[in-house]
């Protein structure tokens, strides 16, 4: 990393001095300004905090767009709201948050690949709130065509929504296939037509529902195994989830949904299956947490395989941040070296435990978090920007090489 903490956030006090007597223009990156936008050669992830989903938008080097996500909770129990308020209000659902987002982000009204990891509402509710706006030319899900194979704990309701906007918009062009695990060539850019940014990128299928990449050239039904080995047809949605992992030049980035969970494999026994996802995948500059850092998730085997710079974390339940996950994430013990947390806001009484522990060193400022890699893939930047409205302006920036 090329800052410390400290100084990282001298250099943005500093930068927001100058940004206030005129800098932005000369200096667009500092804080107080507004985020700079996407370049041609840059890819961006924006991991978009609403307080009631999980949203990624990318924009890749040729301008490849991907929507992976996006999700809405209509109810929470009593207290969440009030510790994780919508963001920026509750006056819109947080689908139609994201789509004004992305509005901001890209003059064309078409994004390339839409992606569901999995089927709960958090991730996927507020689709249809989006394509108020905007047209899907590529489809995946984790399930396709054998949606529903495992399927227990969705709420019928938000399913029900989806598959009406789902099927009109197949039928209008949008292309859906099933998502092929193992393969590095299914999502790809679609703007490249020298093959110039493909030579140093892919993104490869790691898992879903249930079947994952060995790393080589096999593919493991790990949810079949154990439905054989223990006669349970239903299994929970979250191991169900897809997971990629993106390259560009020397970036890397993981993103599993909820994926989490024990499955008992050909000899009979119980083992971790986020463990195994962890292991194929290796070390990668950024890692969405597993299940928004819920403590069944995260566990120690999984971040010393992963043994991410930054950490990005969702969450609309105070539970999903605690400090079981955290000290495994920030634990010296399974890996050495700086790392952060952005979590998109921190409820004031886990601020205060998490103060008493000292992590308040390692989380970044509350607000969206922007991952932006530089052209050829060899560092990052990370800007935080405001979510209380739609500023888009800077509150957090750090630098990251890969």
């Amino acid at each position: 990393m090329k800052f410390s903490r400290r100084e990282f956030l001298v250099d943005s006090l500093a930068a927001a001095a100058a940004g206030a007597v005129g800098g932005c223009a000369t200096r667009g990156h500092a804080v107080g300004c507004t985020y700079p936008g996407w370049k041609p050669g840059e890819m961006d992830i924006h991991f978009i905090h609403t307080g009631t989903s999980e949203n990624t938008f990318f924009i890749f080097p040729d301008g490849t767009t991907m929507l992976l996500d996006c999700g809405h909770v209509k109810k929470r129990k009593p207290g969440y709201a009030e510790a994780l308020p919508p963001m920026p209000s509750g006056e819109r659902r947080a689908g139609e948050w994201v789509r004004r987002y992305i509005e901001r982000l890209i003059p064309q009204r078409e994004i390339d690949y839409l992606m569901v990891s999995h089927w709960h509402s958090d991730h996927f509710a507020g689709i249809p709130d989006v394509a108020g706006s905007f047209r899907f030319l590529n489809y995946y899900d984790h399930q396709y065509p054998n949606v529903g194979k495992y399927r227990r704990d969705v709420d019928d309701a938000d399913f029900d929504v989806f598959q009406k906007w789902l099927e009109p918009a197949v039928k209008a062009g949008m292309k859906r296939e099933p998502f092929k695990v193992g393969a590095k060539d299914q999502i790809r850019l679609q703007h490249d037509p020298t093959g110039y940014y493909r030579r140093v990128f892919e993104i490869r299928n790691i898992a879903a529902n249930g079947v994952m990449w060995d790393g080589k050239k096999n593919l493991v039904d790990v949810a079949g195994e154990h439905v054989k080995q223990t006669g349970q047809k239903h299994i929970n949605e979250n191991p169900l989830s897809s997971a990629i992992r993106i390259r560009y030049g020397d970036f890397t980035y993981f993103t599993g949904g909820d994926l989490e969970g024990d499955f008992v494999g050909a000899d009979g026994k119980k083992f971790s299956y986020e463990e195994r996802v962890g292991e194929v995948v290796g070390p990668v500059c950024v890692c969405k947490t597993n299940h928004h850092a819920f403590f069944p998730s995260m566990r120690d085997a999984f971040v010393k395989s992963v043994r991410p710079q930054l950490f990005l974390s969702s969450a609309w339940s105070p539970n999903q941040q605690n400090v079981v996950s955290l000290s495994r994430m920030m634990s010296r013990e399974n890996y050495e070296g700086e790392r952060f947390v952005a979590y998109g806001a921190i409820p004031d009484f886990r601020m205060r435990q998490f103060e008493k522990l000292g992590f308040t060193r390692y989380l970044t400022p509350p607000g969206h978090a922007v991952v932006k890699v530089v052209p050829g893939g060899f560092a990052f930047r990370l800007y935080t920007l405001s979510a209380e409205d739609e500023s888009m302006r800077i509150v957090g920036v750090a630098d990251f090489t890969c």
